[in-house]
């Protein structure tokens, strides 16, 4: 669905000025925004074979109907999603957070494995070397307009860093209220921050006429599913969307997320649009993408908001501010996006405050309170955001 507001069609238009003022890049901080084809990651892992003709879920996705894939030495399906590019290496990043998860499942956190794992990646192998979080997040002149918004040049990466060492923001935070800004940011802020950066750098190298597959328009559309979801969708954003669309009632027939049938269907629409030169359909696609990700993010907020009323109703405050870290980091994902499109993001940052008082500042209804002037901007009803249960 398109944008229908003069404002909304505003920045569905390369997801304008928040989105696309950075540099062009790529996906990590060394990469140049052309970055070649990784051969070298494990091939048990993701063998290379020729791209499927049709989507092929495999997570109970949606079908989506699309056009055939050339055929090249494309990645097999993931989630539904098939790849016409290389992204072998790509969609193994996902699985350094599910690392990191069970890190911090652990009974005593090891934070140097968790920032060794940040920092120096293990699974996605790039070069003589591995594509890392840490390195995406540290990167400037990356295509998310964050650093542009919250005029520091490596806004994702001073959240997670913060919390893996427990200094600014999180000075003197309990293990619980770490562990939130660590798996939230990694999993979400970074990973929905990288999939942005990969389609509007999609769409700047279709502007240029740059439609190669390899390693042009298509191949950065491609990584795009690839931080979504890629080989472990449960950790990546696609696995909270699905946790989101569980608490609010927004469910496919398949029982996955509307929001994630919607990412993927923008998805597989983008990527055939690239296929067939259509920058304006990829553009299109890119807008229902976000549109899409502010309603998972916006339901997260919404949950979390109400969770700490609750707790402080219980007069559990290690749980309240525990809550304020999660819906701290889940409100990040969205931020830069919804306020310049008129969300209340003062009100967002007073309820998600970790040194306010827990639940002073309202709770979920102030957070639909806050964002509503934003949905009305993207063209999302109370109907998409669905019901807290």
């Amino acid at each position: 669905m398109r944008l229908k507001s003069p404002r909304a069609r505003f920045l569905a238009a390369g997801i304008t000025a928040v989105l696309t003022m950075a540099a062009c890049g790529s996906d990590d901080a060394n990469s140049t925004g052309n970055e070649s084809l990784t051969t070298n990651a494990p091939t048990a892992e993701s063998p290379s074979t020729n791209a499927p003709t049709a989507e092929t879920p495999t997570t109970g996705a949606p079908m989506a109907a699309a056009t055939e894939v050339p055929a090249v030495e494309a990645t097999p399906a993931d989630a539904g999603y098939a790849y016409a590019s290389n992204v072998d290496g790509h969609r193994l990043v996902v699985k350094d957070i599910c690392e990191v998860k069970e890190l911090l499942d652990a009974e005593t956190v090891d934070y140097d494995a968790i920032n060794a794992l940040y920092t120096d990646g293990k699974n996605s192998v790039k070069g003589d070397g591995f594509r890392t979080l840490g390195g995406f997040a540290s990167g400037e002149g990356k295509k998310h307009g964050l650093a542009e918004f919250y005029a520091v040049p490596a806004p994702i990466n001073d959240f997670v860093s913060s919390a893996i060492v427990g200094t600014g923001l999180f000075e003197g935070a309990t293990d619980d209220v770490r562990a939130q800004g660590i798996e939230k940011g990694t999993q979400n802020q970074n990973m929905v921050a990288w999939v942005v950066h990969e389609l509007n750098s999609a769409v700047s190298k279709a502007e240029e006429g740059n439609f190669d597959i390899a390693k042009g328009a298509v191949h950065n559309w491609d990584e795009g599913w690839a931080f979504y979801a890629g080989a472990e969708p449960g950790c990546g954003p696609y696995g909270t969307a699905d946790k989101r669309g569980e608490n609010f009632g927004t469910l496919t027939d398949d029982d996955g997320s509307v929001a994630n049938a919607a990412i993927l269907a923008a998805m597989v629409s983008g990527r055939d649009a690239l296929l067939a030169s259509d920058v304006e359909g990829a553009k299109a696609a890119s807008a229902d993408v976000i549109k899409n990700v502010v309603v998972t993010y916006s339901q997260a907020a919404i949950r979390y908001a109400t969770k700490i009323q609750a707790d402080v109703a219980e007069g559990d405050d290690a749980a309240a501010t525990k809550h304020i870290a999660e819906g701290l980091a889940f409100w990040r994902v969205i931020e830069a996006y919804v306020t310049p499109a008129g969300a209340d993001g003062d009100t967002m940052n007073a309820i998600y405050a970790l040194d306010g008082t827990p639940g002073a500042n309202g709770g979920g209804d102030a957070v639909r309170a806050a964002l509503q002037p934003a949905w009305d901007t993207f063209g999302i009803t109370n109907a998409d955001i669905g019901t807290l249960d």
